[in-house]
This record gives structure tokens, C-alpha cells and sequence, in this order.
């Protein structure tokens, strides 16, 4: 069925005022912090948080404003907060200090883009940066005092790790890194007093690095980096100099990551992450116990700080996501956890579809799924199983913007990490090595069917994009009965077919994993074109003309084979190449979310007013 009525979705005025922030930093203490904003209309902006205040807000940066398109070197790539309300802003081709009212002052540059911006502990306008040379990994130390004097080259350094690390003390002269050395990492404390350079006093463990630092108590938490998912061991190192295990961590089951340490020592966040699901929790290092952080399921993304309010009590801050929930600013304190007011109409929006994981079966176990929608899946008006691309790839509890507008048309949506998903193991993702749509569409068929009887034979519809749409049409012929429509975006054919015309990193990723042999087993060839001609439901495929990871060419192939079969272009298929588009053809575009939208959950194909290089295939 073809309409010809187009609207914009209720929900999308809300969803165009996200902001898609391309870098986030606090300051030095913790109580501020700046982003930089792309407001989805060609401009980049800034935002300042004052979170020290017992009322914390966001405001605009004043002085920033530019267009995302202007000469890169011009263009800010990081922004450095400090606490009485001034920025400065990081370009490829120099420093500028911003004044609290948006008043411009040249600070000099550096040699290339930093590899460690280290605002100074007290708040004040000090940065340390750490640049990698051009020739080598040694690099150098540079250093801004504050505004009316330019940045200066302090002195070169060894190799570092470029993670880790941080002040040593609260008036900013010791700086602990993480040097590179024989395939190991040695904690190093860099005086900037003198240039020397010291080893911290402590027993070698391997995998050592200073994960972080407590300025003002002296500290250095240490964490030994095990195998790949393994949880890190955990020391502290004092000011006297004596180093102690941590051990309350070892009680708690997934992937633990320190986010941020108090700068008064004590009290460390920690970031949980028990694939899919993920949590913060405190650590007390004086105490050695872990203590949950009760909330409406916040986890930290991106960095994270400690600060202390006015009164002395300790908060901690982080641009985080909650299942379902677009990035916000949160804070814990003991009152327990709140939101700050970006100032956006999604910021304060309330009523978004709620996300969790749900365990469903699979063909050899359980696998897990993301499920996201306002209704209970077994009684949802429809439901769509999304299936990711990659194939090392996952779903995880994370916004979507296509999940939230899919739900407002009444839609659940089941998004499931079969087997060769990543997050799980290595030997849960190597399934697919060389048997691509093998373990994987087993799982996927498995659960559908599973789907399919609890809501008593009711068909499903199908959605993927690159991988999990070649997923998606493999599913659609070898289990007809399952669908009631499919909707694919970015399609591969097939490894084998995709390997001519993909880019190097695409043949790299194709041969790691194995995906030129072609699965053949009683269910047919996992090749697209030999299952187009068990496809009964309706199917819509969309392609972005510019994708530069799966050309578009696969779908225009596949679209030949659809007419050599005898399938009506505009009743039986609809084809749809975005002119311009890349390997997200849906990203920022109300018309083609909600035509995907009513198409998954209606069965309606809605011609999108959009410029297109082709509607029905070449």
C-alpha cells in the first residue's frame, strides 16, 4: 500500500532540539564543565555548566558561535572550562581564551592536537597539555598560565600511555603519567617545577597505570589491566608512600572501569558493565566497600567528577544515559540522584518509550535482547525485531531516536544480540568467523519464532541496516511465514559480493572475520539474491547514495533481481536511494523516520518529500 499524505511525527520537534554534543570537559574541580554543540542546522556553539552553585544551570558560551563547515583549522576541537566562567578554546591552529562575557584573547598554539588537556586541580585558568611529536611517540609538555601570556613548551617526555593519570597535588605542580616502556607502563610523576621526572614508589604489577588521582589527599588509584573483559586489580598508593589492595570490587560481577576520583580521596565512582546492562557504583577506598548508586539507571558515557557544594558534601557529576534516555547532565549526592536542565525541549521531556534487557531464547541458549517501546512486547498493538550491523557490533541501553518514534506509532521493538555480537566474550563473537548469517540468523530465527507464538502467530515486522539488513532479507526468505513486512537499510548482498567494491578497512574487516565463504546448508546459500525469490512479505530498501561502507550499488543490484523476478516496483517493493546520504541515510531526517515508522508499523509506505536519486530502482 502506497499513501501519498506526509506529517511530521508528533515527537520530532521534541527530538530536533537534542543536542549532539562532540566534546565534553570539567574543570579542574569539578564544579563546571563546557561541551562543544552541533545544533544540527550547520552551526557549532558552545555550553557552560556552573554546577558549584546550589541551583546548578547551563547556559551558552558567549563568543562562540561558527559554522560547522568553516576551514578546519579555524574550527574549536575541545573547550577547557574554568570555574569563574571563562573557556578556552582549542583549534588545530591556536589557543583562544574566552572571558565569562565572550571577550577574545589570543593564547598562542600548539603543535599538533593534545593527547592529555589537564585544566589545573584548584579551578583556576592553568592548563597543562601534553602533545605527541609528529616524527615519534616521545612528547612534550606545554603549559598556559592563564590569559595575556601564551602557551610555552615546558620540555620533552617519553612515550605515554594517553589515558590515565592526573594532578598530584591541589596547587597543580606534580602531574603523574604514564610512561611507555619495553611493552609495559610505569606510573611516572612529572614535576613541572623542574622538568624531573620520577617513578612512582610502588611494587611493578603488570598492566600497571595511574587510572586516577586525588590532588588534594595525594593519592593515586592504580589499576593492573588484565585480558580483554577481565576487571582490573586495584591499589591505592598514598602520600607516605605506601600502597594498599582494594579488594570490595571483586565482589561485583561484569566489566569494572573507574570513572572519577574525589580530589579529597575517599570515594571512587565506578562503571559496571554486565553486557548489556550498566551501573555506577562508589567505592569507599577508606572503608574498602562498594555502595550502589540507586537511581532511575544512569550510567556514565563520558567523563565523570567529583565536586563538593557549598556546604562540603561530596557530588558527583556525569554526562550520562539512562536506559532509554538521551544524554543528560546527572548528579549524586546524599539526597540521591537528579537531572540539570539543559535548557532543550528534550531536556525536559519526560514521556520517552523506557528501554531495558530482557533474556529470550536463542537457537543454542538465551541471547539477550534490548527491548524498547511503551507496551509489554507480548501485547504491543506491533512489533519489530531490529537487528544490528557491524557484524562486530551489539545493541546496547542507549538512545534511539528511530526506537522512540517507532513506539509513538504504538511500535515495540525487540533488538537482539545473537551469537558473533561483540560485548559477550570472545568466543560468543567468534561464532561467526567464517559463517557469517550462520550461528547468528540461527539465533535470530529462533527468537522470532519464539516472538511469533507468544503473540499467538501474529507476523512480525523486520528491520536492519548494513549487516543486520543483509540479516534481515536472509531471515525474510528462508522463514517467510515470520513477516509481515521488511524493511532494509544499507543492505550487503553477501561478503563474497561486497569484497569488489568495498574500501580496504571493509576487505580488512571482511577477512578478519571470514565473511568471503558463503554458508550453504539445507536452508540455501547465505546470499541474498538466491533468497529474494522465497520473499512473500512487502519490502521497503533504503540506501544512502554516497555510503562509503556499503556502496549503493549492492541495492541496486539486488532491485534488478526483484524485477528479473517478476516483483512490482511501488506494490510488491519500494526502493529508495538518498541523495547524499551516507551509511546513516536516516540520520537528522523527520520524513524518512516517519515514513519508516508508519511502514514498520502499518504496513504504509509513505513517498518521503525528499530529493532522491531513485524511488523504485535503477
Amino acid at each position: 500500500m502506497t499513501a501519498t499524505v506526509q506529517r511530521t511525527p508528533e515527537l520530532w520537534p521534541i527530538l530536533a532540539t537534542l543536542r549532539s554534543r562532540l566534546t565534553f570537559r570539567f574543570s579542574g574541580t569539578g564544579r563546571s564543565a563546557t561541551a562543544l554543540v552541533a545544533d544540527g542546522r550547520g552551526f557549532l556553539y558552545g555550553e557552560f555548566w556552573h554546577l558549584g552553585d546550589l541551583r546548578p544551570s547551563c547556559r551558552t558560551v558567549a563568543g562562540l558561535r561558527c559554522r560547522a563547515d568553516d576551514a578546519p583549522d579555524r574550527l574549536p576541537n575541545d573547550a577547557v572550562p574554568f570555574d569563574d566562567g571563562s573557556v578556552l578554546l582549542i583549534s588545530p591552529g591556536a589557543l583562544l581564551f574566552l572571558s565569562p562575557d565572550g571577550k577574545p584573547r589570543p593564547a598562542g598554539g600548539l603543535p599538533a592536537r593534545p593527547l592529555v588537556v589537564a585544566p589545573a586541580p584548584d579551578g583556576s585558568r592553568t592548563v597543562l597539555f601534553i602533545v605527541r611529536g609528529t616524527q615519534s611517540d616521545e612528547c612534550s609538555a606545554w603549559l598556559w598560565r592563564g590569559p595575556g601570556t601564551p602557551v610555552r613548551r615546558l620540555g620533552a617526555l617519553p612515550a605515554l600511555l594517553p589515558r590515565g593519570g592526573g594532578w598530584l597535588d591541589p596547587r597543580g605542580e606534580r602531574y603523574v603519567l604514564n610512561v611507555r616502556e619495553g611493552g609495559r607502563t610505569i606510573p611516572t610523576v612529572y614535576d613541572l617545577r623542574t622538568g624531573a621526572e620520577t617513578v612512582l614508589p610502588v611494587e611493578p604489577v603488570a598492566g600497571d597505570i595511574a587510572w586516577h588521582t586525588a590532588p588534594r589527599a595525594g593519592e593515586v588509584l592504580l589499576a593492573s589491566v588484565g585480558a580483554d573483559g577481565e576487571s582490573p586489580r586495584l591499589r591505592l598508593f598514598g602520600p607516605n608512600g605506601s600502597t594498599r589492595e582494594v579488594t570490595a570490587t571483586q565482589q561485583l560481577s561484569g566489566t569494572v572501569t573507574p570513572v572519577a576520583m574525589h580530589p579529597g580521596g575517599g570515594l571512587v565512582a565506578l562503571q559496571v558493565v554486565d553486557s548489556p546492562r550498566q551501573e555506577l557504583v562508589v567505592l569507599d577506598t577508606a572503608t574498602d566497600e562498594v555502595r550502589p548508586m540507586k537511581s532511575p539507571d544512569p550510567c556514565a558515557v563520558g567523563a565523570g567528577a567529583w565536586s563538593e557544594v557549598p556546604s562540603g558534601a561530596a557530588r558527583f557529576w556525569s554526562m550520562s544515559i539512562g536506559a532509554g534516555l538521551p544524554a543528560r547532565m546527572v548528579a549524586h549526592d546524599s539526597e540521591g540522584w537528579f537531572d540539570v536542565d539543559d535548557g532543550t525541549a528534550a531536556g525536559r521531556y519526560t514521556a520517552w518509550a523506557p528501554s531495558h534487557a530482557e533474556r529470550l531464547p536463542g537457537a543454542d541458549g538465551e541471547i539477550e535482547a534490548v527491548v524498547c517501546g511503551h507496551q509489554d512486547w507480548r501485547s504491543a498493538r506491533h512489533v519489530v525485531i531490529g537487528l544490528h550491523g557491524g557484524p562486530a557490533d551489539r545493541w546496547v541501553l542507549k538512545f534511539s531516536q528511530l526506537f522512540q518514534v517507532l513506539a509513538e506509532q504504538g511500535v515495540t521493538v525487540i533488538a537482539p544480540n545473537p551469537r558473533g555480537s561483540v560485548g559477550y566474550g570472545d568466543t560468543f563473537h567468534r561464532h561467526i568467523v567464517g559463517s557469517w548469517a550462520g550461528p547468528d540468523l540461527a539465533d535470530v530465527l529462533a527468537l522470532a519464532r519464539h516472538v511469533h507464538g507468544s503473540r499467538g502467530g501474529e507476523p512480525l515486522a523486520l528491520y536492519g541496516a548494513s549487516y543486520g539488513a543483509f540479516l534481515a532479507l536472509l531471515a525474510a526468505g528462508i522463514s517467510p511465514d515470520l513477516w509481515s513486512r521488511v524493511l532494509a537499510v544499507a543492505p550487503l548482498l553477501s561478503g563474497y559480493r561486497l569484497y569488489p567494491e568495498a574500501s580496504p578497512q571493509v576487505r580488512a574487516m571482511i577477512d578478519r572475520l571470514g565473511g568471503r565463504a558463503v554458508l550453504v546448508d539445507e536452508a540455501g546459500p547465505r546470499d541474498v539474491l538466491a533468497q529474494l525469490p522465497h520473499i512473500t512479505a512487502p519490502l521497503v530498501v533504503l540506501h544512502g547514495e554516497r555510503d562509503q561502507i556499503v556502496p549503493a550499488s549492492q541495492s541496486s543490484r539486488l532491485v534488478r533481481e526483484l524485477r528479473r523476478l517478476g516483483r512490482r516496483p511501488g506494490i510488491d517493493f519500494h526502493h529508495l536511494e538518498i541523495a547524499a546520504a551516507g551509511h546513516a541515510p536516516l540520520d537528522g531526517s523527520a520524513e524518512l523516520h516517519h515514513t519508516v515508522a508508519r511502514f514498520l508499523a502499518h504496513g504504509e509506505w509513505v513517498v518521503p518529500p525528499l530529493p532522491s536519486v531513485s524511488r523504485s530502482g535503477k
